[in-house]
């Protein structure tokens, strides 16, 4: 065990974490200023501190096919987040936790890595943000938050595609995630609770559609996702959320139209616009009392144009910082 620690976990860069100095008073402060750096191998106080953890990691996408690049997202995020201006209280603090790393074609080993430092992470009272990274990382998010909390557990999948592909060869990629999640929900007689928001038609084959109807899934499509039916939409996730002890989010930066971000591992076709009413989904999300963790996901700074994607992931960390904050 402490060999794999030394191998895929690598604490971060501080040089990551610079940016504009207004002031030192508290009003002048941005994020690069109040981050904390630590070292999970230390066992850090962690209770009621938002964790970030970065995911170094796109072979899953490279097994899918998809453009390799989303390795580079947790650096790119960080720089992205560091010179946001500070409108918590002081009440709230900011860890950073550093790096689970896909080493090689290890996925599955770097996938347990990630399971056991959210583990580590929740058990100890935080809460993780993770900066992702292919779509690979929900498995291992999953198990973690699955190995730390007793009860239900239901997943909000922010996503153009259902992730829900079979593995091939018993080989897990980007978009078989969901599968292996409900394959063992099967296995153990237990029900799969899983909430897909921004769905394609042209993204999903029909048998991804009637895997997913079989296991039960809830299925939001993208073209549903206007002024007249976000009110239901908010209705069924308060339904969903009550349905369940914990709510895990995952949101994959490819379910936006790419002229906000096309630096993406898969780009849609289409895809749905950050919008007011799209904004009105997203904090209900984060204002349930019930949310435990959620990532980032698919962000490819290589195909990113003006740091467009990086620029609009930064802003959903920023508005989830925000709520957490206010609801601390």
């Amino acid at each position: 065990m402490e060999a794999l620690v030394q191998v895929y976990y690598q604490p971060v860069d501080r040089n990551l974490w610079t940016g504009r100095i207004d002031g030192t008073d508290e009003s002048f402060l941005r994020w690069h200023q109040k981050i904390e750096l630590i070292d999970l191998n230390d066992q850090p106080p962690l209770k009621g501190k938002i964790v970030f953890l970065g995911f170094v990691c796109d072979e899953g996408v490279h097994r899918n096919q998809g453009r390799v690049g989303a390795k580079e997202a947790p650096e790119a995020l960080r720089k992205s987040i560091a010179n946001l201006p500070v409108h918590f209280d002081g009440k709230t603090k900011l860890l950073d936790a550093g790096n689970v790393v896909c080493v090689g074609e290890e996925l599955e080993e770097a996938q347990q890595e990630l399971a056991n430092r959210v583990t580590q992470i929740v058990k100890a009272g935080g809460f993780p943000i993770l900066l992702g990274g292919g779509h690979e990382i929900t498995y291992g998010h999953f198990k973690g938050l699955q190995a730390a909390k007793s009860g239900k557990i239901g997943i909000i999948n922010i996503d153009a595609h259902l992730d829900i592909r079979a593995t091939a060869d018993g080989r897990a990629n980007s978009g078989t995630g969901f599968y292996q999640i409900a394959e063992e929900s099967k296995q153990n007689n237990s029900a799969f609770r899983y909430m897909a928001i921004g769905i394609q038609d042209i993204s999903n084959t029909k048998a991804l559609f009637d895997y997913a109807d079989s296991m039960g899934t809830k299925i939001v499509k993208a073209e549903n996702i206007h002024h007249e039916q976000i009110d239901p939409i908010i209705q069924e996730i308060f339904e969903f959320a009550n349905a369940v002890d914990h709510v895990y989010l995952t949101i994959d930066m490819d379910v936006f139209s790419p002229a906000f971000a096309p630096g993406v591992s898969a780009s849609s076709f289409q895809g749905i616009m950050p919008t007011h009413g799209f904004y009105r989904i997203f904090e209900t999300i984060m204002n349930l009392d019930n949310l435990r963790s959620m990532d980032v996901a698919e962000l490819n700074p290589l195909y990113d144009i003006d740091n467009r994607t990086a620029r609009l992931a930064a802003n959903l960390i920023f508005k989830a910082v925000q709520n957490l904050s206010s609801n601390a």
